[in-house]
C-alpha cells in the first residue's frame, strides 16, 4: 500500500519536473539559463535535472513544514496540504533553508533509478567545496528565479502548487 507520504513525494517530483518546461514557454528563458549553466561549467542536462530535483526537495520540505502546522491544528495530513501550498512558500524555502534542511525532507524510498541518482548527486554536492561547491547555490538561484517567474506570470494573487499542476496540464506536460 502506498502511504500518503509517498503520494506527496511523487507529486513533488512531478511538479518539480514541470517547473523548467513551464518557464521555458518563453524560449529565451531556456537559452539564458543554459548559457548561465555553461558559464558555471555545469553540464546543461545535469544542471536541469538537478534543478528539477531541487524543486522537488524544496516542495517536499515546504510541505513538511505545512504538514506540521496542519497536524498541530488537527487537520488531516494529505495531498491537500501540497495542493494548498502557496508557491511563495516554496520560493521562501529555496531562499531561507540551508541545504541540509532541504535534504532533511528527502524520502528514503525512490520511484526509479534516475530519481535515486539525482538525489544522491544532490546530496554529494551539498558536501562539496571549491568550484563544484558553488553548484548548489547557483542552482538554488536558478530555481528561485524560475519559481518567481511562474508566480509573477500568474494572474492569481497567490498561486498554489495545485495551480502549478494545472498549468502543466494546460501546457500538455502532465
Amino acid at each position: 500500500m502506498v502511504s500518503d507520504r509517498d503520494i506527496v513525494w511523487r507529486q513533488c517530483i512531478r511538479l518539480g519536473r514541470h517547473v523548467l518546461p513551464l518557464v521555458d514557454q518563453e524560449p529565451w528563458r531556456a537559452t539564458k539559463r543554459r548559457e548561465r549553466l555553461q558559464g558555471w561549467d555545469i553540464d546543461v542536462a545535469r544542471g536541469e535535472r538537478l534543478i528539477a530535483t531541487f524543486a522537488a526537495l524544496a516542495l517536499h520540505s515546504a510541505v513538511a513544514d505545512a504538514d506540521a502546522d496542519a497536524a498541530a491544528a488537527g487537520r488531516a495530513r494529505t495531498i491537500a496540504v501540497l495542493n494548498d501550498l502557496p508557491l511563495a512558500a516554496v520560493v521562501e524555502a529555496t531562499t531561507t533553508k540551508r541545504d541540509f534542511e532541504i535534504l532533511a525532507a528527502m524520502p528514503t524510498e525512490h520511484t526509479d533509478e534516475n530519481e535515486r541518482a539525482s538525489l544522491d548527486y544532490f546530496r554529494l554536492l551539498s558536501y562539496q567545496s571549491g568550484r563544484t561547491g558553488l553548484w548548489l547555490p547557483r542552482l538554488r538561484t536558478e530555481l528561485r528565479y524560475s519559481l518567481t517567474t511562474l508566480t509573477e506570470r500568474s494572474r492569481l494573487s497567490a498561486p498554489t502548487c495545485a495551480d502549478l499542476g494545472q498549468w502543466a496540464e494546460r501546457a500538455g506536460l502532465a
